[in-house]
């Protein structure tokens, strides 16, 4: 495989765990800041992550809502 392919996928590996990481942080400040259309706005942008990336758990699994 020639290495501009190999740097290819690492940059898109790369970006998509960026997308990941930034779904994660908004979420969980629009969770702390008590903003409910922010929290449902990031949650439809999780859906559709989790639909173009089917190979990875879903993105807000890991994140556990505040009580």
């Amino acid at each position: 495989m020639p290495l501009y392919l190999i740097a290819d996928a690492l940059d898109a590996y790369e970006a998509a765990q960026a997308a990941r990481l930034d779904l994660q942080s908004r979420y969980e400040i629009a969770l702390d800041a008590g903003d409910r259309l922010g929290v449902r706005r990031i949650k439809r942008l999780a859906a559709d992550y989790d639909l173009r990336h089917p190979d990875e758990p879903p993105v807000l699994d890991d994140l556990t809502p505040a009580a």
